[in-house]
Parts: C-alpha cells; sequence; structure tokens
C-alpha cells in the first residue's frame, strides 16, 4: 500500500515549477528595466558630449583671454615690448609692526622691478641707524613667476582651443584626456604664483641682482623680490657667519609687501577655470559610472 505522503509530490513540484516561472518573469522585467535606464544615461551622455563639452571649453577659453589681457609679461610676440606695460608706482609696507623700519617704493613694470628704493635699520645707516639705498638707473629686477605663470597661460589658451566647434567629442575618455591636460597647465599657472621657489643663503649672497643697488647693500644683508599670491613681496634677510663651521646663518628676516590688483585678477581668473572644468568633468563621470556599474 502506497505511503499517503507521495500523492503530495506532483503538487510540491507544480509549485516549484510556478515559483521559478515567476522569478525569471521578475528577472526579465528587471532586465528590461536596465536596459531602459541604460539607453536614457546613453543618450544622455551623447547630449553631454555633443551640447556641454564646447560650451564650457569656450567659457574657460573666455576667462584664459581675460587673465591673458590683465597679465603683463615677456616672451610672446604680443606682450614683448615693454613700451606696452604701464609702470605702476607701489609702496610696499610691512604686514606687522616688527618691520617697521623697514620701507621701500618700488616702479613695477609688468615681470620687471624697475625702481626700487629701500630703507631699513642697519649698523652702517647714517641717520638713526636708517640704511638707505636704491636700485641704480637702467637695472631691472625680473620676476620669472609672472613670465613662467603666462607661459602656462599661452600652454592653457592653446589646450582649450585645439577643437573647434564642429568636432565631435566621440567618448568621456577623449574629454578627460584634454581636460587633465588643460587642468594640470592651470595648476601650474597658479602655483606660479602662489608657490614661490625657496632659495638657500648662498643663492641669495652670489645673486649679481644685488651689485644693482647703489649705495652697495652692507655684507651681511641680503634681498629678495617675488609674488607671493597677489602679493609682491620684498623680503630683507640678515646674515651672519657661525664662527665655528664657517657656515652663513640667517639671524633675522623681515618683509614688505603690496598687493598688487592684476596678480589679485589672475588668480581668481585661474580658480574660475579650474572650476569650470572640474564642474564638467563631474557631470560626465557621474553618468558614465552609473553606465558602467549597470552594465
Amino acid at each position: 500500500m502506497e505511503k499517503p505522503e507521495d500523492a503530495t509530490k506532483p503538487k510540491s513540484d507544480m509549485n516549484k515549477f510556478l515559483v521559478s516561472a515567476d522569478f525569471k518573469e521578475s528577472v526579465k522585467v528587471v532586465t528590461e528595466k536596465e536596459k531602459a535606464e541604460l539607453k536614457v544615461l546613453g543618450i544622455e551622455l551623447d547630449w553631454l558630449l555633443k551640447n556641454e563639452v564646447h560650451p564650457v571649453l569656450d567659457g574657460v577659453r573666455e576667462t584664459l583671454q581675460e587673465c591673458y589681457d590683465c597679465l603683463p609679461f615677456h616672451g610672446t610676440a604680443e606682450k614683448s615690448a615693454q613700451q606696452d606695460m604701464q609702470a605702476q608706482r607701489i609702496l610696499l609696507t610691512c604686514p606687522n609692526a616688527s618691520s617697521i623700519n623697514f620701507k621701500s617704493v618700488v616702479t613695477l613694470t609688468g615681470d620687471c622691478v624697475e625702481e626700487a628704493d629701500l630703507q631699513f635699520k642697519h649698523k652702517q645707516g647714517k641717520e638713526h641707524h636708517l640704511f638707505r639705498t636704491k636700485v641704480k638707473q637702467g637695472c631691472v629686477w625680473r620676476l620669472p613667476q609672472i613670465r613662467d605663470a603666462g607661459n602656462h597661460l599661452c600652454s592653457a589658451l592653446e589646450i582649450a582651443s585645439r577643437n573647434d566647434s564642429t568636432y565631435q567629442y566621440k567618448s568621456v575618455k577623449e574629454v578627460f584626456l584634454q581636460l587633465d591636460e588643460l587642468m594640470d597647465s592651470l595648476m601650474k599657472c597658479r602655483q606660479c604664483l602662489s608657490l614661490p621657489k625657496r632659495k638657500s643663503i648662498q643663492d641669495l649672497m652670489d645673486s649679481q641682482k644685488t651689485l644693482q643697488f647703489k649705495p652697495p647693500l652692507p655684507n651681511d644683508v641680503a634681498i629678495s623680490f617675488y609674488i607671493h599670491t597677489s602679493k609682491l613681496v620684498l623680503a630683507l634677510y640678515f646674515l651672519q657667519t657661525n664662527g665655528q663651521h664657517h657656515r652663513v646663518e640667517i639671524t633675522h628676516r623681515v618683509q614688505v609687501e603690496a598687493m598688487v590688483k592684476w596678480l589679485n585678477e589672475a588668480i581668481i581668473f585661474f580658480t574660475l577655470s579650474l572650476q569650470q572644468c572640474q564642474q564638467l568633468k563631474d557631470k560626465l563621470m557621474a553618468v558614465s559610472k552609473i553606465i558602467e556599474e549597470q552594465q
């Protein structure tokens, strides 16, 4: 006699078949939904490549052109004539009370300090120990940071202008390669102005620029002009020789500075251009990443 349990087996098998069919149907629905979503995302990505890339690059190019127009530097045919650059008379003052006896008035023409009058406290000073000197007539103190920033700016303009409006970008990777190259040049532009290269004591002492002053600077003094972000800075170093090791050391350092309008504008233009590039990159990255995850 057959056991009662055997009678239930066909019913159980039927339930399994129904569950399996329902599962396959749900998977099919999900797959169709994903395909539809991928299609929409693909259309959106194509639209971004066709309608967003060129306008953003055009905006970056316009921003950089404004920067090019405001940043006076030597090195290109358009900017090579000294007479085209307006001279600025600038008073450099101490940012704090510690260097109250250090003052300077300079004439800045493009990327050159053409005239400079210095006054600082020193034992060789004749009146109240105030030492006065000035850059000899006809001598200039070049500021290579401005020239370097200008050269990187020219590179950035070339990259942003590489493809005209009729060119069709074919992939996100292609756009990213151009954006990365452009952003690298823009960061170098900004770093040239915001991160001045450090000079050794020996470099400061051996610089031929120290011979441009009349009367000559005291032997225990060195100076340096440089750019820090939007400011022109003049640093004054007081030196002494270590008797035991015969090594020159800096005993004291003071500085005077002044903000230069067109330097501040250049920093703003570089930063704005970087933001425009990054925003476009983020848009493309967001859509392409979703597509990649769903494939």
